[in-house]
């Protein structure tokens, strides 16, 4: 790039810049204390026109160079964006067009002050001794329930019959077998339904007999009987027997833990009033069952019990569980009470024992379902049910196989 050159005009001296690296290139003083102002212009002029006329030429050349396009846009829109920036960051608009905010307005409430409570120093006085945290002051407070194992008895307890009681549900208070109550208490072997409020009965530690000596009786003929070792009968701490060479005693009572007795069905006894005689037009019975009665089962179905005890209310009604005739009506002295036998004439008898009343007489022709008396506790009864009994011919069966 060429210097400026310097040139003296009227004692001042001014800079000269030449323009292009022609030979046509002329020298122009500055633009402080040029020539005469026409004759600057008229030189110029015909340099303007000749600058013309090249303008199409260098604006297709330009026009054709797409990159040179883009980057002048380009910068082209930056100056465009600086400039309207600088321009709008000096406009200032007039105060009054702004509503400035105001505060909120505070409104006074009228405090509420609590009632001063003139608090009285509290006085501590320390004891002269102080206690030992093991003189009880962090003891562990007792617990109002203490849960007692169950310990095996040890002992022939004896029991006292209440209210409702029952050989079945005795058993299941002591955790044994109701053959087990029965073989000890004679009395009630021989006949359940003997039971009563207020008889006392033994209990025995566990399942078992408890046998009476009788006069020939030895402890290997007892352990034989019940089906056990002998040496169950002598170990037994109860019994105190030292050895197997020990006599025992006539009347003297021996547990026999484990032992059995072979069951022997109790025989069907005649009843009241029966009678063989069918009634003409008697009812047969279809051998489906009906419930006698609406209750619960407080006794079922075993050995010694071939029966099932019914709970129900006194005066509740009692049904014919299938068609038939009425065999017998009355008071039976054998321990059922007042008792009414159906006779189906299909085989099958139903018993109704401990009833209140009867509503049927002897020769009576009743239908399925129809009422033949109410509940009561006649006879050996610990409470109010209904002694249920299914008889074919001497043999007792379940009712429960032959109810729905």
């Amino acid at each position: 790039m060429q210097q400026p050159l310097t040139k003296k005009y009227h004692g001042t001296v001014l800079p000269v810049y030449s323009f292009g690296n022609s030979a046509r290139s002329q020298q122009i003083p500055g633009a402080i204390g040029l020539p005469p102002f026409k004759e600057g212009i008229k030189k110029g002029i015909p340099r303007l026109r000749d600058f013309a006329k090249t303008i199409p030429r260098h604006f297709k050349a330009f026009a054709a160079n797409h990159a040179l396009v883009s980057r002048v846009s380009a910068h082209l829109t930056l100056i465009l964006l600086t400039a309207l920036a600088v321009i709008f960051s000096n406009i200032h608009l007039p105060a009054s067009g702004i509503r400035s905010l105001q505060p909120i307005k505070q409104v006074s409430v009228p405090s509420i002050t609590a009632p001063v409570v003139e608090e009285k120093p509290i006085k501590l006085t320390l004891p002269l001794k102080l206690n030992s945290p093991r003189e009880g002051i962090f003891a562990k407070a007792a617990l109002p329930h203490t849960i007692v194992p169950e310990r095996s008895r040890e002992e022939i307890s004896k029991y006292v019959v209440k209210g409702g009681d029952t050989i079945y549900g005795i058993a299941y208070q002591f955790g044994l077998a109701p053959e087990t109550i029965l073989w000890s208490n004679p009395e009630l072997e021989d006949n359940p339904h003997w039971l009563g409020v207020g008889q006392e009965i033994r209990i025995l530690p566990m399942d078992g007999i408890y046998h009476q000596v009788g006069g020939n009786d030895t402890i290997e003929a007892i352990a034989s009987a019940y089906k056990v070792k002998p040496e169950a009968i002598i170990n037994y701490p109860l019994n105190e027997l030292d050895s197997p060479d020990m006599l025992i005693q006539l009347g003297q009572w021996l547990v026999v833990p484990g032992g059995r007795k072979p069951f022997v069905p109790m025989a069907v006894t005649s009843l009241v009033n029966y009678s063989a005689n069918v009634p003409q037009g008697a009812l047969v019975g279809t051998g489906i069952l009906g419930w006698p009665v609406v209750g619960r089962i407080s006794q079922g179905y075993f050995n010694y019990h071939q029966a099932l005890d019914i709970e129900s209310p006194i005066g509740t009604a009692i049904l014919s569980v299938d068609s038939g005739f009425v065999a017998a009506s009355g008071f039976d002295g054998s321990g059922y009470g007042n008792i009414v036998v159906i006779d189906h004439g299909n085989g099958l008898q139903s018993v109704y024992a401990h009833l209140k009343t009867s509503y049927v007489d002897v020769g009576d022709s009743v239908s399925k379902g129809q009422t033949i008396g109410e509940v009561g506790m006649t006879g050996r009864s610990t409470g109010p049910h209904l002694h249920l009994e299914i008889r074919q011919g001497s043999i007792r069966l379940n009712p429960i196989s032959f109810l729905p």
